[in-house]
């Protein structure tokens, strides 16, 4: 098994400032495992900045400290919620410190790949995607008030793609001391493409767009998916970062 990655990060074409954060991390020399993190920060110029920043920054170090531990004994899945959590904290303390910021919170999708398996944590709207040959799953739902209504059976993905408050967020990291995450466990399969983004891509470009574009080169994927997102206007940041297993790594 090899994992190769593909990930461009753009303010797109409205924005003065990029408030996305990412950060991929191959977590074993032989390349069979890795964690992903994506975030999309909101709260004022500087606000979303700092807290899609910090997110992405404290799961990391959280993960990369204790993985092995928690590999060991089975809590990999545990883990990741508590590195959520433990940037949700760090997050209400950079509230507490600058008052001026106390509305900035992010979204975080994180997915941790260890060989054939995905765990998936998510709060907010940035997405995953599974593509498996030429078809596309979204594998989160989002946590906005369109998602909701959608989730629940009052409004179908057509209407809730143009709701007036498919942008009002109902779950993200800094609202609150007490948090919901989702958490999904599936597999894949090699030849397989995972990405993760935020809406500035998905409000773009469908998951089927994104399915026939993964079948190209997959180096150039996440440069023509941004690319593709600024052509049709850009009005929001713009984030993927995508990862591909290659082979049996035998």
């Amino acid at each position: 098994m090899r994992l190769i990655f593909s990930h461009r990060s753009d303010p797109g074409q409205v924005r003065p400032n990029n408030q996305d954060a990412y950060s991929y991390d191959l977590l074993d020399p032989r390349g069979n495992a890795a964690l992903l993190l994506v975030a999309d920060g909101m709260g004022g110029y500087e606000g979303g900045e700092v807290a899609s920043r910090l997110a992405v920054d404290t799961v990391r170090s959280k993960m990369l400290g204790a993985i092995a531990d928690w590999a060991e004994r089975g809590l990999l899945g545990e883990g990741l919620i508590q590195a959520f959590d433990a940037a949700n904290r760090a997050i209400l303390s950079a509230q507490r410190e600058k008052p001026d910021q106390g509305s900035m919170g992010t979204t975080l999708t994180a997915a941790l790949i260890w060989a054939d398996r995905i765990m998936i944590a998510h709060m907010g709207d940035s997405k995953a995607c599974l593509i498996h040959g030429n078809e596309a799953s979204l594998i989160t739902n989002d946590h906005n008030v369109a998602g909701e209504l959608m989730q629940s059976g009052h409004l179908t993905p057509s209407q809730a793609a143009v709701h007036p408050q498919r942008h009002v967020l109902t779950r993200a990291l800094g609202i609150g001391e007490a948090i919901v995450v989702d958490r999904r466990d599936l597999t894949w399969q090699p030849g397989d493409t995972l990405l993760l983004l935020t809406d500035g891509l998905s409000n773009l470009v469908p998951p089927a767009e994104m399915a026939a574009l993964a079948l190209e080169e997959f180096e150039s994927l996440s440069d023509r998916l941004v690319d593709l997102a600024n052509a049709r206007g850009g009005p929001d940041n713009i984030t993927v970062l995508a990862a591909r297993w290659e082979g049996s790594g035998k």
